[in-house]
Parts: structure tokens; sequence; C-alpha cells
């Protein structure tokens, strides 16, 4: 079985920022101001909403207009970070498929980089259809609604799909068809935005931990005979070093916002399903699940860069060192030394990405979601 090119895994982010107005290492075009003040202005009115309903009585109400504002904001403050990368981003992508087109040329490292690739091919392509899914649901859900009540009851409900208020009345067809047209393409933008920012980060997160994978692979197979390869063992391993640095520079920002954001869209989430209609479970579910996959799958790929760059100490200590010169063992207990310090991604310092930061941010969730249900039943009764 053949090998992905690098190419063939990252030409959907490519058209992804190319079609947002941004393509990697140019500066971004007009249409990527256009679609972020269309979803500021849809940020502004969902805010407008949010205030004007404030009030105990409108209490579940707002919890459902929650999500979407946070999310909404999350995705804009991501793409605008992302954005002011771009050059960053291409050095490393360019600097990733030199190392994968090298590694793809030998049979054994091949062996070890087909099953991850294709399972990120696979993560990838179902990531964008679940949340393409997600956002249809949303968008399209008013004209369901609409023929339910219109045929069932004989009446003309005028839903939207988020709650806005855009200045016009829509009572009528024609108000209601500008706030419809308005928010649903906010919204189609939105989903664009995060899913291909979080694409590209599971992407490189990727290539970044298999060329760990990759040269413990290496380390581990020197003896006395082919110690003369651990000069350029250390240099490949200060390059990925550096490649890593790259890689948290890039994504300290968004994992920034993704872990203070997350918290508040899992509790109003959760609290929705508990305490919304059923009529609303289908969407808030999938959104739900959308929001949990996204900060797993974050916490799973920091996880991995953390642990495989520590296997470089193990993998050096399972050498046969003990048969080199003093100077080759010299060389491998600095190796071994450096691995000691994990490559870590984090949220600028906050906090590292991994399975303890997903574990935090479901802990404050839940921390979240029982003020609020405590708060909602003193209220009711």
């Amino acid at each position: 079985m053949e090998s992905l090119s690098f190419d063939e895994i990252f030409s959907q982010i490519k058209r992804n920022f190319y079609l947002l107005g941004i393509p990697l290492g140019k500066k971004p075009r007009f249409r990527y101001y256009i679609s972020v003040m269309i979803v500021f202005m849809t940020i502004v009115h969902e805010s407008l909403f949010f205030f004007s309903k404030f009030s105990r009585e409108n209490f579940l109400e707002l919890t459902q207009l929650a999500p979407c504002l946070s999310i909404g904001i999350l995705a804009t403050i991501k793409i605008v970070l992302i954005a002011n990368k771009g050059n960053n981003i291409l050095e490393l992508a360019n600097s990733l498929k030199t190392l994968y087109n090298d590694a793809t040329n030998n049979e054994g490292k091949n062996q070890i980089l087909r099953e991850e690739m294709i399972f990120l091919r696979y993560l990838v392509k179902y990531f964008f259809m679940l949340n393409a899914i997600l956002i249809c649901v949303y968008n399209f859900s008013p004209f369901f609604i609409f023929a339910y009540y219109y045929f069932c009851k004989h009446e003309q409900v005028w839903r939207l799909p988020y709650a806005v208020i855009v200045g016009v009345s829509t009572e009528s067809w024609y108000g209601w068809l500008y706030a419809y047209f308005h928010s649903t393409t906010s919204g189609f933008i939105v989903v664009l935005y995060f899913t291909t920012v979080d694409a590209l980060y599971f992407i490189l997160t990727t290539h970044t931990y298999c060329q760990f994978s990759l040269l413990s692979a290496e380390i581990t197979q020197l003896n006395e005979e082919n110690s003369y390869l651990l000069n350029n063992i250390v240099k490949k391993h200060q390059h990925i070093l550096h490649l890593a640095k790259k890689l948290e520079k890039i994504f300290e920002g968004p994992n920034l916002f993704n872990v203070l954001i997350g918290s508040l869209e899992i509790c109003a989430l959760g609290f929705n399903v508990v305490m919304g209609d059923w009529a609303q479970l289908p969407g808030v579910m999938l959104f739900l699940s959308s929001v949990l996959v996204q900060i797993l799958m974050i916490s799973v790929f920091g996880e991995k860069l953390m642990q495989e760059s520590m296997k470089i100490g193990d993998a050096a200590f399972l050498s046969q060192w003990y048969k080199m010169d003093r100077r080759s063992r010299r060389t491998i207990l600095l190796l071994i030394v450096r691995a000691q310090r994990p490559c870590v991604l984090t949220a600028y310092n906050y906090c590292v990405i991994s399975y303890q930061s997903f574990t935090k941010i479901i802990s404050t969730s839940w921390s979240y979601f029982t003020l609020l249900k405590t708060v909602y039943s003193s209220e009711r009764f």
C-alpha cells in the first residue's frame, strides 16, 4: 500500500485557507476581512439579544444562546490569530514536508508513518463531516419548524436558527429572510473557521510527533558499528525540537481560548441537554459532541507530542551505547538528559495541552453546570 503524500493530506487545509482569503505565506485577501466583518456583526447582534433578554425569566433561553455566541467569538479569535502566523505556518509545513518525503523513501520508516497518516486522513475527513452536519441541522431547522406549525397547527412561525437582533422586524417574510441569510452565512463561516484551524493543528502536530517516533526508531538501532551516525542524529533531534517550538508559537493563542471558552460551551450545552426542550435535543447533542471531540482531540495530540519527544531518551538507553567509545556514550547521555524535558504545547503557559488539561476542562465545566443548575432551580421554586 502506497503512503499518502504530504500534499494529499495538506491540500484540504490549503483550499480552506484560500477560500477564506488567507493564502499561506501571503497577505490576507479582501474576502477575509469581509467574512470577519460578517461574523463580527452576527456576534454583535447575538450580544444585543443576550443583554436585552438578561433576566431571571429568560435564564434557560440565554443558556441556549451562550454556546452559539461562544463558538462565534472563539472561531473569530482563532482565525485572526492564525492569519497573522501565515509565514510561520508555511515555513513549518515546508520543513515537515521535507522530513516526511525523506522518511517515505525508507521502507522501515514508511511503515511507521503509514498507520498514523491513514488515521489522520480519516480524522480530518470525519471532523469536517461532523461539523458540516451540525451547521446544516442548525441552519435548516427553521424550515422544518415552519412546516410543522403550518401543516399541523395552521400557524406561521418565523423562527431563526440563532437568536439575534438585526434592526428589522422578523415578523414579515422579507425581514425574516434578511435575518436568516445573514445569520446562516455567519454560521457556515464560523464552522469553516474553527474546523480549518483545528484540522491544521491535527496535521502539523501529527507530522511533528511522527518525526520524534522515526528518530526514536533510528536511535534504537545504534551500535558500535554505526555510532558515526550520532552527529547527524543529534542535529536532526535539534531540528525537530526547533520545529516543535514553532508549532507551540503558532497554536499557543488558539489553545488558550480553547481552554477558556471550551468549559463555558460544555457547561451551557450540558445544561440545555438536561433542562431544555426535547425538540432542541438533536441539535444540542450534535453541538456538544462536536465540542467534546474537538477538545479531546486537541488534548490527545498534545499528549502524543509530549510522549513521543520523551521516548527519545528511552530509545537512546535501549541502543548498544555500552559498546560505543567514550565520546559516543557522552553524546547518548546528552540525548537522554535532553529528552527528560518533553516538548509541550501550551495555552500561553496557562496550562499544558494534554490529557490532564482535558480532565481539567471537564471538571471546570461540571462545576459551572452544578452552579447553573442550582441557580436555575432556586429561581423556579
